[in-house]
């Protein structure tokens, strides 16, 4: 698989199920991400939400995508929420349903997270191994 079957199936998952982990015990939630030209992982949330202060304890995560054939495409990464105002403004182009929680890249409640991938993994259905890519 080259990356631009990872990008498909991210296109068409709709989202990715995000795994962090808290003293030893795994969490996860979905979560809808944008896919930038140089292969990160574009998202947001609140400053409120647990996942800010997860990622802040742990910024290590795994981002699970199902495409509609039903390969698993697994991200591993480091997630940065520093994104400051531009970057808000262009989720906010690459995503606007993002406007209905936000007003804008200057809105205090607003987190930009970014995911850097260190490895891609993916596996067709059934049972396998997992190829494993590095970026």
């Amino acid at each position: 698989m080259k990356l631009e079957k990872a990008r498909a199936i991210i296109r068409e998952a709709g989202y990715g199920v995000v795994s962090t982990c808290v003293n030893g015990q795994p969490r996860c939630r979905p979560m809808a991400f944008r896919l930038t030209d140089d292969f990160r992982l574009w998202s947001s949330t609140y400053l409120s939400s647990g996942k800010v202060r997860e990622f802040l304890a742990n910024p290590k995560v795994e981002v699970c995508f199902v495409g509609k054939d039903k390969v698993h495409l697994r991200v591993e990464g480091i997630v940065d929420i520093t994104g400051g105002p531009e970057k808000k403004e262009k989720l906010l182009e690459m995503n606007p349903k993002v406007r209905r929680h936000f007003s804008g890249g200057y809105d205090e409640k607003f987190v930009h997270v970014e995911i850097v991938p260190t490895f891609v993994r993916w596996t067709p259905p059934g049972f396998g191994e997992y190829t494993v890519e590095e970026i």
